[in-house]
């Protein structure tokens, strides 16, 4: 499933991202034992307490869940330009529930499966991307094995 999303929007994630001292952490990211304060890496599956914020790298979320879209890891959060949502998301346009209720979730549907997924896209992969990338837009192949910037 091809999916597009504002290049200008993304951008502003991203920098957000590279700018923060702080970020979340994925699920997949809690596994990863050098994310962890010390004296936390005893257990398998590591807990949100457990991993030192300041550690996980800049990058953007890819999520899957009522449509498609992407958000900023950095901390604090970046809210959306109105207020009314606590975290400024870019959606793709053809899994954007508020512009295209009737396809959204078929899309991601398409796109990631019939659960909800996240995926973490580091920064330096995402500026490659917009960098080889033209027009006002980012373009992704997006499939629940695989995951490809189109440039």
């Amino acid at each position: 499933m091809i999916v597009t999303f504002d290049r200008a929007l993304i951008e502003r994630l991203l920098a957000h991202a590279e700018a923060a001292s702080e970020r979340r952490v994925t699920l997949t990211q809690l596994f990863d034992k050098s994310l962890r304060k010390p004296g936390h890496g005893a257990r398998e599956w590591g807990r949100q307490e457990d991993v030192d914020p300041a550690k996980i790298p800049a990058g953007l979320w890819l999520v899957g869940d009522h449509g498609i879209y992407m958000m900023s890891n950095g901390l604090p959060l970046l809210p959306s330009d109105d207020g009314q949502k606590p975290n400024l998301c870019a959606y793709a346009r053809e899994a954007d529930p508020a512009q295209n209720a009737g396809k959204a979730y078929d899309v991601k549907r398409q796109a990631f499966g019939g659960d909800d997924g996240c995926e973490f896209l580091e920064a330096t992969l995402v500026r490659q991307a917009l960098r080889q990338a033209s027009g006002d837009t980012l373009r992704m192949t997006i499939t629940p094995e695989t995951l490809e910037f189109l440039v």
